[in-house]
């Protein structure tokens, strides 16, 4: 058996039918909580078997299936050489999983335009790349700060992520993490994440000194949501935007729910479905749209569900580019790298 039959078989006679069921298994005791029904329109077969009115239950739509057997092969591949086996639960299993994290991090969107996206996803791996620079000294959080791209694990929603970090001779202070990938000469941005860390005196000044967002924000009807955001998740996608537009990117989408993650946590912890909801599809997108107050050239193209499920910015010209915030505007400065990069 070659390794695209091997792949093949593996997704239609263990994924389609376990997810159909609400769990794949992965190894012994280890079983994701993810369901999705499938639906195969050349054949007229559809896999449908799990039933719950609490969740919202996706559909895999397959229109054409040689298509999408052959990108779902060819992405397996190219994931199983960019992850290293520590990513895996079972490395003989190693392709179930692929396949099972790359369904779960799927938008509504995704599920129902299945050849667009592997090819998206194929696109995150072969655009994927390593970088580090130094960014200089912050006279505002009194810090250096510097910028990272690394390899993401297996089970996050991108295969890599853009680091921040602040230091001094004696502590370091991690800002959150922005999961993203690139297709299309546009970047995802699919989530921010914070990094659980001890506190020292370093990260005590600088979460006093993060409260400098508030300047320049002037609380009014249609902007009175985008005040309840997190200033480190704020700073740090604000230096992620700006790094990226530096080195030619100045179209951003910004993926809205991610189903199956969020039906496996309402299995998970039943008593906090509003507030997973709220957090999941409202959070990241109220950051970007704050970040859109402080800048006169962050346009938003489309908001959720204009034109897909996803939120659309575009960079306009940066030459005359205002940002009504000190803090935002010097460490969105420091982020824009000045060494001759392509764009990637």
């Amino acid at each position: 058996m070659n390794k695209y039959s091997k792949i093949l078989e593996l997704f239609y006679r263990e994924i389609v039918p376990e997810a159909a069921c609400g769990k794949i298994r992965i190894a012994n005791n280890v079983n994701y909580a993810i369901i999705f029904n499938t639906k195969l329109l050349e054949l007229k077969k559809v896999y449908r078997k799990y039933n719950d009115s609490e969740l919202m239950i996706p559909t895999l739509i397959i229109d054409n299936k040689r298509e999408f057997d052959r990108l779902l092969c060819e992405y397996t591949i190219k994931a199983t050489s960019y992850y290293d086996d520590s990513n895996f639960f079972n490395t003989k299993e190693r392709e179930k999983e692929i396949i099972a994290h790359l369904l779960a991090n799927a938008t509504y969107d995704d599920f129902n335009n299945s050849v667009e996206f592997l090819r998206k996803r194929i696109d995150f791996l072969d655009n994927a790349y390593i970088d580090k620079y130094e960014l200089g000294y912050s006279d505002i959080l009194d810090c250096n700060l510097g910028i990272e791209i690394k390899k993401d694990t297996i089970n996050n929603e991108t295969p890599e992520e853009l680091v921040i970090v602040g230091y001094n001779d004696d502590d370091k202070y991690l800002f959150p993490r922005v999961k993203f990938g690139i297709n299309d000469n546009t970047v995802y941005i699919y989530a921010i994440q914070n990094i659980r860390e001890d506190k020292n005196n370093l990260s005590k000044k600088i979460n006093r000194k993060l409260y400098k967002i508030g300047e320049g924000f002037i609380e009014d009807d249609s902007e009175e949501n985008y005040r309840d955001v997190t200033a480190s998740f704020l700073v740090a996608l604000n230096m992620a935007i700006n790094y990226f537009n530096s080195i030619g990117y100045n179209k951003f989408i910004v993926p809205s729910i991610l189903i199956v993650r969020w039906n496996a946590k309402q299995i998970m912890d039943d008593k906090m479905k509003e507030s997973i909801q709220y957090n999941i599809t409202n959070k990241l997108i109220r950051t970007c749209l704050r970040l859109g107050v402080h800048y006169n050239n962050i346009e938003v193209s489309a908001l959720p569900y204009e034109i897909d499920s996803n939120l659309h910015l575009y960079i306009d010209d940066m030459i005359s580019m205002k940002c009504n915030n000190k803090l935002l505007e010097e460490t969105g400065n420091m982020s824009r790298i000045n060494k001759d990069v392509k764009k990637r």
